[in-house]
């Protein structure tokens, strides 16, 4: 890791003989796996909301620290699946100053991105050309009904809509009363346009091909790296979350406790794990959790906030 933290682990090199035997090693009344992982492959993590709060610090937590080093010392993956951008992704990155960086980034909910050896950030295959395509596409059948949705924005007031390169491509509310009352009116405007969907995450919407979300995003970089989706832990705490918790890309999920009610019920459903701890900490005891649940060979079920 290069730094201390706060209740780090032994290295398994340096634990006593009961670590060695099990696989486990602990902070505080929390489990880690120090041994290979042969199950959790895979980690994909939102980044605002699951790792980090809104009014938090943005940094990194100490028991975060210690999972994902550890973790990712005995081979595993990570990916942050947010709905940031490359460069906003980055940005939150470098201030959350992880131990490790991750091995992927999955942008702006529907972007596949993958780290050179250098640090720098390129496109993982075709998917995104083909995404922005269809995107293109979709905004040009599409246009009228934008141009709709702007106007009724403006008449209900509290919507301010955000425009990219002089496109609308999705709006942010005063309030989640707002987006609430206002989402029913665009779904109302929008049921004839198939494939036109959006993404939400609080007071921020984003529009989006229906094709293309979290979960696809997850699918595709699963399928560039030839991992099956039992190998996989996907952790959120938002409606644009729910697509990669819902058990087809990533077999195993779960979020931190101050997830919202809506995807604590997916998680529930897809037989996941729902944490005691909010944010990062969350995500550090559902990989212990799942990483023990193999060590001691018994199959998942659905889990609520267990703590060993």
């Amino acid at each position: 890791m290069g730094e201390s933290y706060p209740g780090r682990v032994r290295s398994p090199r340096a634990a006593d003989s009961e670590t060695r035997a099990t696989g486990l090693a602990t902070a505080g009344n929390h489990f880690y796996c120090t041994a290979a992982m042969p199950n959790i492959r895979l980690l994909s993590t939102d980044f605002d909301g699951t790792l980090i709060g809104f009014d938090s610090d943005g940094r990194c937590s100490p028991d975060f620290a210690v999972a994902i080093s550890e973790y990712h010392e005995a081979g595993g993956l990570w990916a942050v699946n947010t709905g940031r951008s490359v460069e906003h992704a980055v940005q939150g990155l470098r201030r959350f100053q992880p131990p490790i960086m991750p091995d992927f980034l999955l942008t702006c909910e529907r972007e596949v991105y993958r780290r050179l050896s250098d640090g720098q950030w390129e496109a993982h295959g075709h998917w995104n050309e083909t995404c922005r395509q269809r995107h293109e596409e979709l905004y040009s059948l599409a246009e009228e009904l934008y141009a709709v949705i702007a106007d009724r924005a403006g008449k209900r007031g509290g919507i301010e809509m955000i425009w990219e390169e002089g496109r609308l491509v999705g709006f942010v509310t005063r309030t989640e009363e707002v987006m609430e009352a206002f989402l029913k009116e665009v779904d109302l405007l929008s049921a004839d346009f198939v494939d036109f969907s959006y993404q939400r995450n609080t007071v921020y919407l984003r529009f989006c091909h229906r094709d293309y979300h979290k979960g696809s995003a997850l699918g595709e970089l699963c399928r560039l790296e030839g991992l099956d989706a039992g190998w996989v832990l996907a952790a959120g705490d938002h409606y644009n979350d729910i697509p990669m918790l819902d058990g087809r890309h990533a077999r195993h999920a779960a979020c931190p406790a101050n997830a919202i009610e809506a995807v604590k019920h997916r998680v529930r459903l897809s037989g996941g794990y729902i944490a005691e701890r909010n944010y990062a900490d969350g995500v550090a005891d559902a990989l212990a959790f799942f990483e023990r649940k193999e060590a001691e060979g018994f199959r998942s079920t659905a889990s609520v906030g267990i703590v060993m």
